[in-house]
């Protein structure tokens, strides 16, 4: 590939992820990043550690925040738009190093560049696109046996997200079968990997032991899931209706082609590709089964690029005519999930925090003195509390964990505190008025309706933000 065929597709990979990063309104997860950015360091630790991610995409937002606090709050997404486009440029140093058919490189260096996966966690304030840096990152300073930067990188995955290690897993594994000479070396790094993330492990096992039981990832994962997941790579969830079952089969099939390609063609970084693109969705399943479900599409981030070598490599070998026929169907199924992730990003992204925070509206100008709000739950808390200095308070979860007497994906005690709301039942609040945020959902256990039933009857609100099969939300103005 030439320098200015690269730089063209760094471009159109650059255009794509600027454009509209300011229009989708901040969901749950970057709400909830925007609160810790803010917080004061020791309490942004704190939270953390109650939280189930590592810090450093934590710190990484809490200095741009403290350097520049006047942003705007979909600046939020600016670290992730810069890691995306760091592993889009070492993709292609790293295609290049694997000596990848030209051909090949720039199919997949294209799926790199517009696929709705990529573009998602390109605008998203979250640490998915930084963690596909890194393991790009690793796997090309391992490979060119710069073996600090390798430990560097892998230190930096592990404190980025917990499928780091993971990845830091299969990388070694990858390196020491390379080159058996390099077990030492590849030993050395991982050992000074460890200790650098050993002051987390205890703080990860408590997340975990915290998390059990009660996280809303759901047991019942089969061979299904996980196939889910890898379509997931390449769409995430942005694809119109009409293309939805198409686009399903189409990359399966471009999967299953271009793993049989890549095995017959016996190209040197043959069974690297595979490797990296099937064994951490593997490793995530077995652990999912055998001891506790984290199987989510989000931190496979890591193997889709090795994804679009091989769908990449499925058109190596086909006739002119068939990739006619194939473009007929292929041509549209892209139109509908790029049409589909920027006509609909602000609607799926934003469908739980956006009608909230039009709530917040009617409040400011219906507020009178003596009013506060009171979250019943943490996900209205979440999705208002970093716009509004009114005074809030959330109350307590009801019940013990191992009852399930606390919401599926909840906050945990230590993550609350550290933000900073006060905790308190209604009647113990001082307040003349309270605007009740008191959702209900299949999630929220039974002892929560007997907290809620007096204070939000069903029915009642001020204002009704849901009210379907999943999910019955909204406001209750409650006069002491």
């Amino acid at each position: 590939m030439t320098r200015k065929h690269f730089l063209a597709l760094f471009a159109i990979a650059a255009i794509m992820r600027i454009a509209l990063i300011w229009r989708a309104p901040l969901w749950y997860d970057e709400n909830f990043t925007l609160i810790l950015a803010r917080l004061p360091f020791d309490r942004m630790i704190q939270a953390t550690a109650g939280d189930v991610h590592p810090p450093l995409w934590y710190l990484i937002e809490w200095l741009l925040f403290h350097a520049v606090p006047a942003l705007p709050v979909w600046a939020i997404r600016l670290p992730a738009l810069v890691f995306s486009l760091l592993a889009f440029w070492l993709f292609g140093k790293l295609c290049i190093l694997l000596q990848i058919p030209n051909r090949v490189f720039s199919i997949a260096l294209l799926l790199m560049a517009i696929l709705p996966m990529q573009l998602w966690y390109a605008q998203e304030g979250r640490m998915y696109a930084m963690l596909e840096f890194l393991v790009l990152a690793a796997l090309y300073v391992g490979l060119t046996r710069r073996w600090t930067l390798c430990t560097l990188t892998a230190i930096a995955m592990d404190y980025t997200q917990n499928y780091g290690l993971i990845y830091c897993a299969v990388i070694a594994f990858v390196l020491v079968v390379m080159d058996w000479k390099q077990l030492s070396r590849v030993a050395l790094a991982g050992v000074v990997t460890a200790l650098a993330y050993a002051p987390w492990v205890l703080v990860t096992a408590g997340q975990m032991a915290e998390i059990k039981d009660r996280y809303w990832i759901v047991w019942d994962i089969d061979a299904g899931a996980a196939l889910g997941i890898l379509a997931k790579l390449f769409w995430a969830s942005a694809m119109l209706e009409p293309g939805i079952v198409t686009s399903y089969v189409l990359t399966f099939a471009a999967i299953i082609i271009g793993v049989y390609t890549v095995a017959r063609e016996r190209h040197p970084a043959w069974w690297l590709v595979l490797t990296m693109a099937f064994v951490p969705v593997g490793i995530a399943w077995i652990v999912s089964v055998l001891l506790q479900p984290i199987l989510i599409f989000r931190p496979l981030i890591g193997v889709a690029p090795f994804l679009y070598i091989i769908v990449a490599w499925s058109t190596f070998n086909l006739r002119p005519s068939t990739k006619l026929y194939a473009s007929c169907f292929i041509v549209p199924i892209f139109m509908f999930g790029i049409a589909g992730y920027y006509v609909n990003i602000a609607n799926m992204k934003g469908e739980g925090a956006a009608p909230m925070l039009g709530t917040l509206e009617y409040i400011r100008a219906n507020w009178q003195d003596g009013d506060v709000i009171f979250y019943a739950d943490d996900g209205p808390m979440v999705n208002i509390s970093p716009y509004t200095d009114l005074p809030q308070y959330k109350m307590p979860a009801c019940g013990a964990r191992a009852d399930f007497g606390t919401v599926l994906g909840s906050l945990s005690d230590q993550s609350r505190a550290a933000i900073g709301i006060p905790i308190a039942n209604l009647e113990d609040v001082p307040h003349v008025r309270a605007w009740v945020y008191a959702p209900r959902s299949p999630l929220h256990p039974l002892c929560y309706e007997e907290q809620i039933k007096d204070i939000a009857p069903e029915g009642r609100q001020v204002i009704t933000v849901d009210n379907n099969q999943y999910i019955s939300s909204g406001v209750w103005l409650v006069e002491k």
